[in-house]
């Protein structure tokens, strides 16, 4: 946003707000506040007061969290924030604030005005919400906040999948149908009803894919009881959640489909669909990428042979379902006798970051103009995409390098991983890595700023635990942020097939009754395949290619019909 045009705005907001404003007197208050966003605790050099029946918040900590850049005016003592088209003005000691979007003026009143607390600005929490459209609850036994924004939270598909919500850590083994949520102190047992993956926690319940049936399973976490939320596709590969709104991403048979699913009503609606080509292909499956509003798809095709290959960056409204295309680059296959060819441009994969006003590709692709005798050229290019006009323009691998990417989770200034050789963390600022842990089991799976957690495994056979049957052992261990105070909180063990997590408390068995139908496996055999995954063969220069079942996707498994795959008997009515 231009400089000037800032000005004029900020000038109009302040002349109506600085005539109201009154002068308020901060008063004591008592009792530890913990604020969350988005499952993460925030940390703060003044803490969270209370006062006449409202929470109040340091302003700059919560709003720079949420993105946003923040100015203190001393002379008009005003605080402001601006956050893409949004611009948010605060005066101290007046009861009302105001929010331009786009040049449209808002004024929201405040039963208690924002106050100055040792030389930091706090305002109430109910502020933070109206400022920048995100969800607040108060929970005034816990003496807890928490905020969710209108970021898009993705669960690990990793060897042990886990995510931290409010300071409680929920993971999985794999193979095994429970879900923990270790507190720090003691460990709460969920049965999963499947074997679980992918969790994200949001509003007091559990999400998850439940891999043995293909469904998205929600469990309450007061009652412990399950539902199954989502059944409309064969296979599920991810899925995302941002307040109300969840998108699933899959294939159902050989069509690719995202849904978009609304968490309030059940309701569920296809925002994306890409039936397969029938042929040989070289690059199979589309990337996604979920940012604000939208889902970037980056689709690929490239004969083996001949033809034409072609790779696009499309653009889906999650809220409304209509696409956008972005980016559509075209080659040239040309074949090179019968079993080889060159060509111009063939996708291999790409990379993408996000900050509040732009997403940036990284594309990567190769060429080879004789495949007999040469091997593949790979290079790069670079584009970046404004996110309120959806304009596409070239760029460069130094931009891309540059960009800190807002959906890459970080602890102050640290991010933390793993590789063949341990865990660490390294300092975005400084480029300085620090190990952790040494070891060449070693996994790193999550962090909150309190915790970082580890797994220590080793699969039963040559690759890694997800790719093959399971563990021989795990151990999974918490850690401060420093790698100091290192602990086990549950271990698992091939002979013995059980866990041992730390101050287990209950494991909820919630026996219910098994649908008739499929014996609760919550799956059936396809029946037009008759369970062999096998579909009708096509020829390509007259030989025979086998093909699998375009109904089951080649698992020879259908959703059950009888319960939608949560593998219970329905409720007489």
């Amino acid at each position: 946003m231009k400089k000037h045009a800032l000005r004029s705005r900020l000038s109009l907001l302040l002349s109506l707000l600085l005539c109201l404003s009154l002068f308020c007197i901060p008063s004591s208050a008592a009792g530890e506040i913990s604020v969350y966003l988005d499952g993460n605790r925030l940390s703060f050099d003044q803490p969270p007061v209370a006062m006449n029946g409202r929470v109040l918040v340091p302003v700059r900590a919560i709003f720079e969290a949420l993105g946003a850049q923040v100015e203190w005016h001393q002379d008009t003592q005003t605080v402001t924030a601006q956050k893409g088209d949004t611009l948010v003005v605060m005066v101290l000691g007046n009861s009302r604030f105001a929010r331009d979007v786009n040049g449209v003026q808002e004024y929201f009143q405040l039963d208690q005005p924002p106050i100055g607390l040792n030389g930091r600005t706090l305002v109430p929490v109910r502020a933070v919400s109206e400022a920048f459209d995100c969800d607040v609850q108060w929970d005034g036994a816990a003496q807890q906040v928490t905020i969710t924004s209108n970021r898009w939270v993705r669960g690990s598909n990793a060897a042990t999948n886990g995510c931290f919500y409010n300071g409680v850590f929920y993971y999985a083994f794999i193979y095994q149908p429970y879900i923990y949520a270790y507190d720090g102190q003691t460990t709460r047992t969920y049965a999963a009803g499947g074997t679980p993956a992918g969790i994200v926690v949001s509003r007091n319940k559990i999400y998850y894919i439940n891999k043995s049936n293909q469904t998205i399973t929600a469990i309450d976490m007061a009652s412990g009881e399950r539902e199954t939320v989502f059944a409309r596709l064969s296979q599920i590969s991810d899925f995302s959640i941002c307040g109300q709104n969840m998108v699933i991403i899959g294939s159902d048979g050989k069509t690719q489909t995202a849904y978009r699913l609304d968490l309030a009503t059940g309701s569920a609606q296809a925002i994306y669909t890409r039936p397969e080509v029938s042929g040989l292909i070289a690059e199979k499956g589309s990337q996604f990428a979920l940012w604000r509003n939208y889902l970037f798809v980056v689709e690929s095709f490239s004969p083996l042979l001949s033809g034409d290959s072609s790779c696009k960056i499309r653009a889906i409204d999650v809220n409304t379902g209509t696409c956008r295309d972005l980016l559509n680059l075209t080659g040239t296959v040309t074949p090179i006798g019968l079993k080889d060819s060159s060509y111009t441009r063939r996708f291999s994969n790409v990379a993408a970051k996000f900050d509040q006003d732009n997403a940036y590709f990284n594309l990567g692709f190769s060429s080879c103009t004789d495949t007999g005798s040469s091997s593949p050229v790979p290079f790069r290019e670079y584009y970046q995409i404004d996110l309120d006009t959806l304009a596409l323009s070239e760029s460069s691998q130094a931009e891309f390098d540059r960009v800190s990417d807002l959906a890459t989770p970080r602890t102050g200034e640290w991010i933390y991983g793993s590789n063949g050789s341990g865990v660490y963390r390294t300092n975005v600022g400084t480029g300085i890595t620090e190990t952790l842990l040494s070891g060449s089991h070693y996994y790193y799976i999550a962090n909150d700023g309190q915790w970082v957690v580890a797994l220590r495994a080793e699969s039963r056979g040559a690759a890694t635990p997800t790719a093959t049957i399971g563990y021989k052992y795990a151990e999974l261990t918490v850690m401060d942020p420093q790698g100091n105070h290192l602990r086990t909180i549950n271990s698992y063990t091939s002979g013995s097939d059980t866990s041992d997590p730390a101050g287990e408390l209950d494991v909820n068995g919630l026996p219910q009754m098994s649908c008739a139908v499929c014996g609760g496996d919550g799956r059936v055999t396809c029946p037009y395949c008759r369970g062999t995954g096998q579909g009708q063969s096509i020829y390509v220069l007259g030989m025979e290619t086998p093909q699998s079942c375009t109904y089951c996707g080649g698992t020879g498994e259908r959703i059950c019909s009888g319960c939608n795959g949560s593998g219970a008997r329905s409720p007489r009515r």
